[in-house]
């Protein structure tokens, strides 16, 4: 008994000491906060609850060939939709891999959930350990988790692309000071891969991110020179350093063309003003700072204007008073010492920054918002606090560097007040980390009936292509919605269809107008007996209108790649190769060296 209690603490201390025990850690301590995914079957009420019908017709896409994914055949009420030309397919991808192994879609969504928990603590730790430290990494991944704005996420607004931007933040950061500091190849391609993946995930918080992403490296660009060279070597220096950034950047771009061009330039042909006005225009949506910084208040109800939303925008008390108490600790320190540790400066500045994002969400901003016009895009002001948490998650990571270096404690002491105030943090914020409704629910259910019809008709003004006055207004036929003259005879046979193609032989016995239960967008191509015909639009609901004589067609409708969307995913194929190329060169020369 004893020889085997000596082999367990044994094997105790050797696990301790292995790089890879911190991350195990973090992840346990996370798990309560995605404990809720692991019951089987049950499925929770969210705002945005297209989670499932997204994966749905991405696995639609990659089955019928169309790579990259870009339309949707089974949205728009059945008239099909050009979704992921313009929507972030991250989250999509991920998903994927849980269908491959075979598991439904309920728990591919909920799978998808955990890994996004599990990956962002994870990065947390990784950044924030390789500055303040192991314990400083710990405290910091449990600030993350347990962020209220986290929860709010993931259990109330179902905003999945939001949370996977939320994953990358960290992952960024701690490239791009790799980056600077080692100036290795490999953090150029993490970097490039880091910002990839956020361009995949959300596209108003890399529009929000960024500029916060620019003053972390211009940080450690400044603390990187040296008081021995000149200030014109130092700026050589750091200009080729700038030039690795900006090579991570093409990187990243470059990869994401297939997305990020098509979006940015074929914008134009959707109809994207229904998601800035109205009740969606940014000025109906700001927060007090009440809500933000004192109330306690969690439901899972919308955003309206005025203080009285029924859904929460706290920041979490522990998530604003720990920066506070540190700031205060900071300059104590400093006027007694008369020196600035750099490291307490970078928590100081994000703590400015983490109050500076949560200010973007009050109503006395409006003036920047006006001003920069571009953050209008961000949609509702309340994203800010996505950052508010990552930044202030960061900073807190300083507290055991304070405790221990200023304050002169003993270990076991930093160690004491640490774990109560996360005890403290975890029992602020648990009660948040689960669904205000949940129920069961099979992917039979939730793909039939109005379940369906809900899905495939949320935010049907959101991409509609702009040759519609109108969104539909009723579900699509299968092929054909109207035949003119309505007296017209008509036989159709060899239906097929695929995600953005449609084939059918259609018989009729005079000349008539047909219209084609499909939206038109560019470019979408109709042959008749192989010879490509022109097609008219139905000015109301966008549909494309065909005239045929009588007798026998073969119709064929197929979505073809524009000249953008060609060049755009030319240039992330060229990029992979050059980036594979890259990262598999080091095992070639090994293989060939042995030979």
């Amino acid at each position: 008994m004893a020889q085997t209690t000596h082999k367990i603490k044994k094997f105790f201390f050797w696990l301790i000491k292995q790089k890879f025990f911190p991350y195990i850690l973090v992840i346990i301590l996370s798990i309560p906060a995605f404990s809720f995914f692991f019951k089987p079957g049950i499925y929770w009420n969210m705002h945005d609850d297209m989670q499932m019908v997204r994966q749905l017709e991405f696995e639609k896409c990659l089955f019928d060939g169309q790579i990259p994914c870009r339309w949707t055949p089974d949205l728009g009420f059945g008239y099909g939709y050009p979704l992921f030309n313009f929507y972030p397919p991250l989250p999509s991808i991920i998903g994927q891999i849980f269908r491959t192994l075979q598991f439904n879609f309920v728990t591919t969504v909920k799978l998808t959930a955990v890994v996004q928990f599990i990956l962002a603590a994870c990065f947390m730790y990784l950044l924030v350990s390789s500055i303040f430290g192991p314990l400083g990494g710990i405290f910091s991944a449990l600030f993350y988790t347990y962020a209220p704005y986290h929860a709010l996420n993931i259990y109330v607004r179902g905003a999945m692309n939001e949370a996977w931007a939320s994953v990358f933040f960290p992952l960024a950061f701690y490239y791009s000071r790799k980056l600077i500091l080692e100036k290795k190849p490999k953090f150029i391609i993490g970097l490039g891969i880091s910002f990839l993946c956020l361009l995949l995930s959300h596209n108003p918080m890399v529009l929000i991110f960024t500029p916060i992403l620019v003053i972390w490296s211009a940080f450690w660009l400044i603390t990187k020179f040296q008081k021995k060279l000149s200030i014109w070597q130092n700026i050589k220096k750091q200009f080729s350093v700038f030039l690795k950034l900006c090579l991570s950047a093409i990187i990243a771009f470059g990869l994401a063309a297939f997305f990020t061009i098509p979006t940015l330039i074929e914008t134009k042909y959707v109809s994207i003003e229904t998601m800035f006005n109205g009740y969606y225009h940014f000025s109906a949506h700001f927060v007090s700072l009440y809500q933000m910084f004192i109330s306690n208040f969690w439901g899972d109800g919308g955003s309206i204007w005025g203080p009285n939303d029924s859904m929460s925008f706290m920041i979490g008390y522990l998530h604003w008073i720990v920066p506070i108490l540190i700031i205060i600790v900071s300059l104590i320190q400093f006027f007694k010492t008369k020196k600035i540790n750099s490291k307490i400066l970078l928590s100081s500045i994000f703590i400015f920054i983490g109050f500076l994002t949560a200010f973007m969400c009050h109503e006395r901003s409006t003036p920047i918002w006006f001003i920069f016009p571009i953050i209008q895009k961000v949609q509702f002001p309340w994203r800010f606090l996505n950052l508010t948490t990552f930044v202030f998650s960061l900073s807190i990571g300083v507290l055991p560097l304070i405790l221990n270096k200023f304050l002169k404690l003993k270990n076991q002491f930093s160690y004491l007040i640490i774990g109560l105030i996360s005890i403290v943090l975890f029992s602020l914020n648990i009660k948040y980390f689960s669904p205000v409704h949940s129920g069961p629910i099979t992917d039979e259910q939730k793909f039939s009936g109005l379940n369906w019809e809900r899905q495939i008709t949320s935010g049907i003004y959101d991409y509609l292509p702009k040759t519609a006055a109108k969104a539909a207004i009723s579900p699509a036929k299968e092929y054909i919605d109207e035949v003119n003259p309505k007296d017209s005879l008509i036989n159709i046979s060899e239906q097929q269809k695929g995600t953005d193609w449609l084939f059918f032989t259609l018989s009729l016995n005079q000349a008539a107008q047909v219209t084609i239960s499909q939206l038109a967008f560019p470019n979408f191509q109709i042959t008749d007996n192989n010879q490509k015909i022109d097609y008219q639009i139905d000015p109301e609901f966008g549909r494309m209108v065909i005239n045929l004589s009588a007798g026998k067609h073969q119709i064929f409708i197929k979505l073809h790649n524009t000249p953008v969307r060609i060049v755009s995913n030319y240039i992330s194929l060229v990029t992979l190769l050059i980036v594979a190329t890259y990262l598999l060169k080091p095992l070639w020369n090994r293989s060939t060296s042995r030979k």
